[in-house]
């Protein structure tokens, strides 16, 4: 008979629901038990997609006198990680301050009130090298339990007080000063230094095996390489100084730059920009190296095994150090930030060269990815959670890459004339067959005698390839699948909307798309938006990314107001509207939206709202409010002026609030928390609350503001909640630069954050394809004498950079020239 977690709305947990052990979700009932019964809980924490929780499911939780053991001496609760971040990240620093580690399964013994007091991993049926065995564990904490208590009693106290001092213990160290204020050019800029003094020239990333896709540190560096000009009009006003050009952020001299020289100047006079990079070889000059990292690292992962050849998307991390072989699973956050990073990265590149090999590589890892995300990764109204490394393989046996790996007689039906092979390394010697890669893309990449352009496409672009692909495709298709975690985790799905919708910018209008006018002025200019030759996807579906996008926003933003209505309105949000962590089948999940939840959903709304599509979808009030809300409920003040972020409010069975500000597997609450205030100050919030044409303005006068919805703040007061919120980073920026790159990526965005507001087709195209742009708009955000906002004349676009905003402009030639400046 099934037990209780039949009923949940975990697929891992419902994995378990036939298990002989007598499983209990995680509830005030399952701890109260505990206590009547006065035995410990046996806590396990794992997830769908996690391999070493099928293992020990398999070799424990199935077998009968294991579960006998359990069910009699303990209260087992079973938690699935996704759902309730804040349980687990609580009980893996127990795990950790224990045992010097973490990982999953975890495996917690605790005392009825839910204080840790014993903890590992996974622990195997028989005593197997230092492990012991599951039941010699079971028996030794039941019997610590029974016959020595005090040290149980004993051991409890001080985890809990240790447990207390750690989930603050970043930002209590740091005085109220440091904080009040985001990083500075020069703190930036010895983040960035520090990071790439862990970068692997060889193989790209950073540090050894494993390794996990940086994509976070990617968007930093890519964002310094802004910085420092390295997409400033090349060879314009190169005369007046390296120091003196906008972005340097005056830290020329000390990247080796001369008067009168930059560095990508003398690269490009030099013939070098087309092949910089394809070495991994760094040079000594920030602004060089950071573009090297970036392309070593993103062109490495792309022609990998760890990257899917066959259907676009990337696996959890690499095995090894080359991104030869993964590890199967695949996440959807992964694969968000990785659309998010190479989105950014052709930006970059179309304004470096619109003909180049490193701009058509970059696209067709848009391309392929946001296709897997919508083909292998959504259901109905969202994305899923997971795909799992596992599958059974031919024998009828679950085995880890079962249906990804290749063998060389499958293989050759593909044909070896085009782009793909198979790898052989070491760290795949236990797979049933081979992983597929495309490592030839490096060579590719270097040889600067090889031509591209229309009748030399790109490797992946002739025919040869293309029939691999379908061949490998359809082989794949006959073997068993590996099972969908179909969980909508709002933090992820807010991720991946707004990676989709970032790509739909990007790729969404070409050339066709700009009139007479504005193709006449970028005549000779390579930055103001002219198509990337040679490296366009003919039939790229970036309509349906955009649909997709809004249809996926809208669905989200309905549950919540959904499950908001039929709940008594309290603190937890604006009224009628109640964000969860996740759904399953239309259902909640257990627990409330964190912060971070809350800080993607707003950021996912703001820029699905610069789609064409989008501004019908997303109201700004609504946008406003949820910001609002977010800082009320996950904000305060210390007593000192330091500002707080809590990642969780808590779930009323033990007080766990922890405000852990490290950038891990996704960026942590707070740093997705500036990213959504930043923007959220660019859209002009004072227009918006009080005279644009969707309003609260339009709204009756003194009506109060709805139980549970907090007061707007003003753009001011956004800014400085958004600059105290990343100044908390000065700790870490330049001693873990990898714990925090999404943080130090909004602190780039934070120095000089740009504005476009045009309705002109022509302009918004070349606008959403620049790096340098924050918010693409088609209002001003500027109130004008009268309060109500400032229109932009037809056929132009404004720019603004803070509270300066330039004049209309009515040329693509004088869009690119503020943008660049």
């Amino acid at each position: 008979m099934p037990n209780e977690l039949a009923d949940s709305t975990s697929p891992y947990l419902r994995a378990h629901a036939d298990n002989p052990v007598d499983w209990r979700m995680w509830t005030k009932k399952a701890l109260a038990e505990a206590a009547r019964r006065d035995v410990p809980l046996l806590i396990s924490i794992g997830y769908s997609t996690c391999h070493w929780c099928h293992v020990m499911a398999h070799e424990s939780f199935e077998d009968e006198a294991v579960a006998t053991l359990m069910n009699d001496r303990f209260v087992p609760v079973k938690i699935d990680r996704e759902e309730l971040p804040d349980i687990d990240a609580y009980y893996m620093n127990a795990l950790q301050a224990m045992t010097g580690q973490g990982g999953w399964p975890m495996t917690i013994f605790a005392t009825p009130s839910g204080s840790p007091f014993y903890a590992g991993t996974y622990f195997p049926p028989a005593p197997r090298g230092n492990l012991p065995a599951f039941t010699q564990v079971l028996s030794a904490v039941s019997a610590t339990w029974t016959d020595r208590r005090d040290e149980v009693n004993q051991m409890t106290s001080r985890m809990d007080r240790g447990l207390a001092e750690m989930a603050d213990a970043v930002t209590s160290a740091l005085p109220a000063e440091a904080t009040a204020e985001s990083l500075t050019p020069d703190e930036l800029d010895s983040a960035a230094a520090a990071l790439l003094d862990s970068y692997d020239p060889a193989w790209g990333g950073f540090g050894g095996a494993p390794k996990f896709p940086p994509m976070m540190n990617v968007l930093q560096l890519l964002a310094a390489f802004v910085r420092l000009g390295g997409t400033a009009s090349a060879g314009e006003g190169a005369d007046d100084g390296a120091s003196a050009r906008p972005g340097t952020g005056g830290t020329a001299s000390a990247n080796g730059v001369g008067a009168g020289e930059h560095p990508l100047d003398r690269v490009r006079a030099e013939g070098r920009l087309s092949w910089l990079g394809a070495d991994g070889h760094l040079t000594g000059e920030l602004i060089l190296d950071c573009l090297i990292a970036v392309r070593s690292t993103l062109a490495r992962i792309a022609s990998g095994g760890m990257r899917d050849q066959v259907r676009g998307g990337i696996a959890r991390y690499s095995v090894d150090r080359q991104w030869f072989v993964p590890h199967f699973e695949k996440m959807l956050y992964d694969n968000a930030l990785y659309l998010r990073a190479v989105v950014a990265w052709a930006k970059v590149e179309r304004v470096l060269e619109p003909t180049s090999k490193w701009l058509a590589l970059a696209e067709r890892e848009i391309a392929d990815t946001a296709n897997f995300l919508i083909s292998d990764l959504s259901t109905d109204d969202g994305f899923i959670a997971a795909l799992d490394a596992d599958s059974l393989n031919s024998a009828g046996v679950s085995e880890e890459g079962a249906a990804y790996v290749i063998t060389a007689e499958e293989f050759a039906e593909a044909g070896q004339a085009g782009l793909l092979g198979l790898v052989d390394s070491p760290a795949g010697g236990e797979l049933s067959g081979q992983v597929v890669a495309a490592v030839r893309i490096i060579d590719w990449l270097g040889m600067e005698d090889v031509p591209f352009d229309a009748e030399h496409p790109a490797p992946w672009d002739i025919e040869a390839t293309k029939q691999q692909r379908e061949v490998l495709d359809s082989l794949r298709a006959r073997r068993s699948q590996p099972a969908r975690d179909e969980k909508i985790i709002t933090e992820w799905n807010s991720l991946a909307i707004t990676a989709l919708a970032e790509a739909a910018l990007f790729m969404g209008a070409d050339d066709e798309n700009v009139d007479g006018a504005a193709r006449g002025d970028l005549d000779g200019a390579d930055s103001a938006g002219a198509g990337s030759v040679g490296a366009k996807f003919a039939g790229v579906p970036s309509a349906e990314w955009e649909k997709t996008a809004v249809r996926f926003w809208q669905a989200m933003h309905d549950r919540f107001e959904r499950v908001g209505a039929s709940e008594p309105v309290d603190a937890a949000g604006p009224a009628g509207f109640d964000v969860r962590r996740s759904f399953t089948e239309g259902v909640a999940g257990p627990g409330q939206g964190g912060l971070a939840d809350w800080a993607q959903l707003i950021t996912a709304g703001i820029t699905v709202r610069q789609l064409s599509d989008g501004a019908a979808s997303v109201r700004v009030d609504d946008l406003v409010d949820l910001g609002a809300t977010m800082l009320n409920l996950f904000t305060s003040e210390r007593g000192d002026g330091v500002l707080e972020a809590v990642d969780s409010l808590g779930d009323g069975i033990i007080d766990v609030k922890s405000a852990d500000p490290v950038d891990n597997t996704v960026p942590s609450g707070r740093s997705a928390a500036a990213e959504a205030v930043l923007l959220l100050a660019e859209l002009g919030v004072e227009a918006a609350t009080s005279g644009g044409s969707e309003s609260r303005a339009a709204e009756p006068s003194g009506e109060a503001e709805p139980s549970g919805t907090a007061a707007a703040p003003d753009t001011g007061r956004l800014l400085e909640v958004r600059d105290r919120l990343l100044g908390v980073y000065r700790a870490l920026a330049g001693q873990a630069p990898r714990g925090c790159g999404h943080a130090l990526w909004q602190a780039e965005r934070a120095l000089s954050p740009v504005r476009v507001a045009t309705v002109d087709d022509a302009l918004r195209s070349i606008a959403a394809k620049h790096p340098s742009l924050t918010l693409l708009t088609t209002s001003t955000g500027v109130p004008g004498p009268d309060g109500r906002e400032v229109e932009v004349p037809a056929g132009t676009a404004i720019v603004c950079r803070g509270t300066s905003c330039s004049p209309p402009v009515g040329t693509a030639a004088e869009l690119v020239g503020l943008l660049n400046g």
